[in-house]
């Protein structure tokens, strides 16, 4: 009998614990750093003959004498958490002012992870940092109020409430799931121009991402926490519980399709550039297929996929592709869409042209005309 596997890791519970960096010269090293690392956190809390150790918490950082002339941290960058961007400004500064080589500025990489700001140096004996602030939480929205909502499994799930700004309620709703590495903060500007238009809008957090509880699973159990916060987005008096749309992109579009398919109370979902077969997306993007590799729980694939739960999705479907989509080809959309006409389904198709896996100004205007004009027909029914 094999042993269980052990549960998937929470948010917060893993991260960066410590590191043992060699350097040439101990003791004009640490002399160097000591003048520094106190501004995040860090002092010297023990040194033997060969190695000194700094600590934050229980966090540690320690720097060895090296066995030889060339440092094996030498090729390494070390970030460190700062707690605000005036905080990496300080550091930075000093840094600059005890003579470290700048290799990058403070500035935004929000690629990175959100709010991401940092900035590099080498140090004088060698080693490389990265001084690093972002967000721990959504940040604040003017005009949304910061929403705590249950998913499945007992999880925490976080997210934007947008208010309308025109009608009178009881009125349409609309949740807004976010692709992967985004955030409910990143789907802020479609929340706005919905609310603008008369939707009460929940912009979800999907599990595993900036607000919201547990571990990014590709569509295994998310949907079903998008079913609760549907059913939680029924329940407000403001909200018509019998005129709720549900919108996604990327993988986002993904998760609606499987939310779809569950059977919630909702009159119509969009998706934008979905993986809708990851099976097939497999082999149509090498790019991906190392992450798609190593979703290696018994589900695997099939179960991820919306084109394997044509049969249960009952509300109308409008799917949005770029034909230059370098990430999910429009194929997948393609076939998804042939998939649910030949099921008898009601499913539209708007092929973006020249659109990449990341809409334009221009490309993005075209979309989200034919999105309103579907949420008009689906959501003014009554």
């Amino acid at each position: 009998m094999t042993e269980p596997a052990p549960p998937p890791a929470q948010l917060g519970a893993s991260g960066y614990a410590g590191v043992a960096l060699a350097v040439t010269d101990l003791a004009v090293s640490v002399d160097f750093h000591r003048r520094w690392l106190p501004l995040l956190g860090f002092r010297r809390i023990g040194a033997d003959a060969d190695r000194t150790l700094f600590m934050r918490r229980y966090d540690h950082l320690m720097l060895r004498q090296a066995d030889d002339s060339r440092p094996p941290a030498a090729g390494i960058t070390i970030a460190l958490a700062a707690d605000s961007r005036i905080q990496v400004d300080a550091v930075y500064e000093r840094l600059v002012e005890l003579g470290a080589e700048v290799l990058s500025a403070p500035q935004e990489q929000a690629y990175f992870a959100p709010g991401y700001y940092a900035c590099g140096v080498r140090t004088p004996d060698g080693l490389r940092f990265e001084i690093v602030h972002r967000w721990t939480d959504l940040p604040e929205v003017p005009g949304a109020e910061r929403v705590r909502l249950p998913g499945a499994d007992g999880l925490t799930l976080g997210g934007y409430l947008f208010k309308p700004e025109a009608g009178r309620p009881p009125y349409p709703a609309l949740v807004l799931l976010h692709g992967f590495g985004r955030n409910a903060w990143t789907e802020r500007h479609l929340a706005e121009l919905a609310a603008a238009s008369g939707y009460k809008v929940l912009s979800l957090a999907l599990r595993g991402w900036l607000g919201s509880d547990g571990d990014s699973d590709q569509g295994l159990h998310q949907p079903d926490d998008v079913v609760a916060a549907i059913d939680w987005l029924r329940r407000l008096p403001s909200v018509d519980p019998g005129r709720i749309g549900l919108i996604g992109s990327s993988m986002g579009g993904q998760v609606a399709l499987l939310a779809a398919a569950r059977r919630p109370a909702i009159r119509c979902v969009a998706a934008l550039f979905p993986p809708a077969d990851l099976e097939h997306w497999y082999h149509a993007n090498p790019h991906m297929q190392p992450y798609l590799d190593d979703l290696t729980d018994v589900a695997g694939l099939r179960v991820r996929s919306p084109i394997h739960h044509v049969p249960e999705i009952d509300a109308p479907v409008l799917l949005m592709h770029g034909d230059k989509d370098e990430n999910v080809p429009l194929d997948q959309s393609l076939r998804m869409t042939e998939a649910l006409r030949a099921a008898g389904k009601e499913a539209e198709l708007l092929i973006v042209s020249g659109a990449s896996h990341f809409f334009s100004v221009r490309e993005n205007a075209i979309a989200r005309q034919r999105l309103f004009a579907f949420l008009r027909q689906h959501l003014g029914r009554r």
